[in-house]
């Protein structure tokens, strides 16, 4: 049966369609936005033409043997230029202002209404790459929250609430070790950082790039990190602070990041962190946003070998 412009059906009738498990095409939604399921009134996710096209795309790419995170980014890559290649008719390309989707998710916010939530994300996801949604709607939206509570426009209620919603969405894209190859970053916040947000937005850029990474979040022991680097053996340390005061160290917990960086290449993340800190302490300082940070370390370090990549584990 042809796939008419409405027909939609549920996970499980699209994955016998496309011959691949339920499990892996949940995989595919979560770690790569690659299908753009819709819920119905009941709750259900229906999946349409368009998710069952990017699907088989997914299965070709695979069958030839390209990363399930690079063949990912093609097809949306791919989609997007098609959507804004020029119309022959006068037909008006929709159009996504990731103003409106902030303020939608803050309306779905003040109403504890998680259903609106994850639709939001669910169309900023469609519209735009995961890394610009992530970098234009979810980051912005958490830290007009942040603002509005200092304020007292919202209530620490709704700030939870939020904060929830987006990282459980970040940790969702961010799920499960994969196949990647790429090298082995270890992310962390300091004793005194509660907000791991953004750290984990960093992650998610980097996983999509093939990268391995290990998260251990906030309010994390120098002397942990010290252990965790032994047994993971990093390639790179990311630690990250919000504030100066999150790196104010006393004289031994110093001596502890110094003999981390001594063993691996460590970075410097936040608005806590600066040039003259990170020297001191034998790193380097990751500066821009987290997707752009994220984006700029990926450029800039060096592919791993095959060879390596299999002696690293």
């Amino acid at each position: 049966m042809a796939s008419g412009p409405s027909q939609q059906f549920r996970i499980g009738a699209l994955a016998k369609r496309v011959g691949v498990s339920e499990t892996l095409l949940r995989a595919w939604e979560l770690r790569y936005g690659l299908l753009n399921p819709v819920r119905t009134t009941g709750g259900y996710r229906m999946y349409g033409p368009e998710d069952e096209r990017r699907a088989r795309a997914m299965q070709a790419a695979r069958a030839d043997g390209v990363p399930a995170a690079q063949a990912a980014s093609r097809i949306l890559a791919t989609d997007r230029a098609q959507a804004e290649a020029p119309r022959t008719d006068c037909e008006a390309p929709p159009s996504v202002d990731a103003a409106t989707l902030r303020a939608e998710l803050e309306t779905a916010m003040t109403a504890f209404d998680t259903g609106s939530m994850h639709d939001t994300i669910d169309r900023a996801f469609a519209a735009l790459s995961v890394e610009s949604a992530i970098r234009e709607v979810l980051l912005p939206f958490l830290a007009g929250v942040g603002v509005g509570w200092q304020l007292g426009d919202f209530d620490v209620a709704d700030e939870h609430f939020a904060s929830d919603v987006v990282r459980g969405r970040l940790a969702a894209l961010a799920a499960g070790p994969g196949s990647r190859t790429g090298p082995v970053v270890l992310l962390a916040c300091p004793p005194k950082e509660s907000h791991d947000i953004a750290l984990k937005a960093f992650e998610v850029v980097l996983q999509r790039a093939g990268w391995r990474t290990r998260f251990l979040g906030p309010h994390t022991p120098l002397t942990s990190i010290e252990v965790a680097c032994e047994v993971v053996r990093p390639d790179v340390v990311v630690l990250a602070g919000t504030a100066r005061t999150v790196f104010e160290l006393p004289d031994h917990a110093v001596e502890v990041v110094r003999r981390i960086s001594a063993s691996s290449r460590l970075l410097l993340a936040g608005a806590g962190a600066d040039d003259a800190l990170a020297d001191s302490w034998g790193g380097e300082l990751l500066q821009g946003d987290p997707i752009s940070a994220a984006q700029v370390l990926v450029q800039r370090s060096p592919r791993r070998t095959e060879r390596e990549a299999a002696n690293a584990g």
